[in-house]
């Protein structure tokens, strides 16, 4: 159930992070969509401003030199004298020409756009020189032909000239800044209708380059997620290979237990050296059935809560593995500080605490292992230490080593065996028995680890289940 729950977990998390990567896409492209937008306004008022600025230019000098050609005098050494009269919205105003040097009246002249004095004699000279003689000037045109006959590229292929009459209008393209046709008294405007596709065609490699981030990692969440759901069913499949083993240990392990109690509650062997034996064998077979029930039950090994004295469970480990002490020519010294040392847990798997704990200190003894075990008693706890001079824990793994299926890298040595649970197993039950664990520890100076236990204060308390398993 709770794998379903992680999975079913994973794959929401990764559909919303694909959905915020979209997101996240879009409002980026949405905005450099905007941007090229306003470069592409910016682009059409530079190129309308100037294509105006060259045409009124080129009108200007044309209609002036032709103005010039019409007063000039049979004197030639005489000043040509030239008088325009320019209509502004409710006045005339004059500009005299002396010398080459105009004279603009500004005191009340009202400024509209750009220069509209440019304006202005553009339209007066226009009129004087075309009557009679010339059709009336379509300036937008003249514009658009200036423009078609500079674009030597084909990049202005697409753009058009609006025009309208004054007021306000709505246009659905990308268009300049309006401005004044003072030949036809209209406004125009420069415009791109296909300037959706120019911007298309230029954010071209961000499209891309958005469509490819976003398929790549949509390819790793689901190649993840496959790999997931995978290695959740071989979990599944190892949980119930462990599960079917450990059921069919438990038989054998039953059956040499009563033969053992049996042979315990005989007369046969009636000699204290075999009953001591027995008594080990029967005590290595009870940490064997906790050793397959710890498996059978890795996730939470199953607690009952009594009252029991820290002491006799250690006088007990020590009893049991005094055989293991011998072989190892192991020097173990057991000291007591203060008295009472009751607490609240489960017998069994706090002698499989102690063991493990000691059986490490065997293992990781280079020489004859000297080993210190001290059982105190402070301020409401009980505290268990237990000290070697073996190889040491670098500091940097004091932390990995409680972690299940850890064990600390020695390079190519394998002359200790394990499987790095049962530090794990340790630093589980401890914690669930409402304690903590320490480990002090240099490489080449031994280990000393270190266990807090809540000390019990009510006597009556009885047998209860684990609450963690309710």
């Amino acid at each position: 159930m709770r794998q379903s729950t992680d999975i079913s977990l994973a794959r929401v998390l990764m559909i919303l992070s694909l959905v915020l990567l979209g997101v996240l896409e879009y409002l980026w492209l949405h905005n450099e969509f905007w941007n090229k937008y306003r470069d592409m306004e910016d682009k059409l008022n530079h190129v309308m401003f100037s294509t105006i600025r060259e045409v009124e230019d080129s009108l200007i000098f044309s209609r002036l030199s032709g103005v010039s050609r019409v007063t000039t005098t049979r004197d030639s050494n005489a000043p040509v004298m030239m008088s325009v009269m320019i209509h502004a919205t409710d006045s005339l105003r004059t500009v005299e020409t002396c010398n080459g040097e105009r004279l603009p009246d500004k005191t009340r002249f009202a400024f509209r756009s750009r220069h509209p004095m440019r304006g202005m004699l553009l339209e007066e000279l226009s009129a004087k020189t075309t009557q009679g003689d010339t059709p009336a000037l379509n300036f937008s045109r003249m514009v658009m032909q200036h423009l078609r006959a500079a674009d030597s590229t084909g990049e202005y292929a697409g753009y058009r000239l609006l025009s309208w009459l004054e007021g306000d209008t709505m246009i659905r393209e990308a268009v300049s800044r309006p401005q004044y046709d003072v030949l036809a008294g209209k406004k125009m405007a420069l415009s791109n209708p296909q300037y959706k596709s120019d911007i298309f065609h230029e954010l071209l490699p961000h499209f891309s380059f958005a469509f490819v981030l976003w398929v790549i990692v949509a390819a790793a969440f689901y190649y993840i997620w496959k790999n997931l759901r995978r290695q959740m069913q071989l979990n599944a499949l190892r949980d119930e290979f462990v599960s079917n083993i450990t059921h069919e240990l438990k038989t054998p392990i039953t059956t040499v237990g009563v033969a053992l109690e049996s042979l315990h509650m005989s007369n046969e062997l009636n000699t204290h050296q075999s009953k001591r034996y027995l008594e080990i064998c029967q005590g290595e077979l009870r940490r064997l059935s906790l050793l397959v029930d710890r498996i059978l039950h890795s996730s939470a090994p199953q607690i009952q809560y009594e009252r029991i004295d820290m002491q006799q469970v250690l006088d007990d480990v020590m009893h049991h593995m005094k055989v293991q002490f011998d072989n190892r020519q192991a020097q173990v010294e057991v000291s007591y500080v203060g008295d009472s040392f009751a607490v609240q847990g489960d017998r069994e798997h706090m002698q499989g605490v102690l063991y493990n704990l000691l059986d490490n200190a065997l293992k990781y003894s280079a020489g004859p292992p000297d080993i210190r075990v001290r059982l105190s008693r402070d301020n409401g706890s009980v505290k268990v230490e237990v000290e070697d001079q073996g190889i040491g824990i670098d500091p940097a793994y004091h932390d990995k080593v409680f972690e299940k299926l850890y064990r600390v890298p020695r390079g190519n040595r394998h002359d200790v065996k394990g499987h790095g649970l049962g530090l794990s197993y340790v630093a589980d039950v401890v914690a669930r028995h409402g304690g903590s664990i320490r480990l002090d520890s240099q490489p080449g100076r031994g280990s000393v680890f270190s266990l807090t236990l809540p000390a019990s204060h009510d006597t009556g308390l009885t047998s209860q289940a684990d609450p963690a398993l309710n």
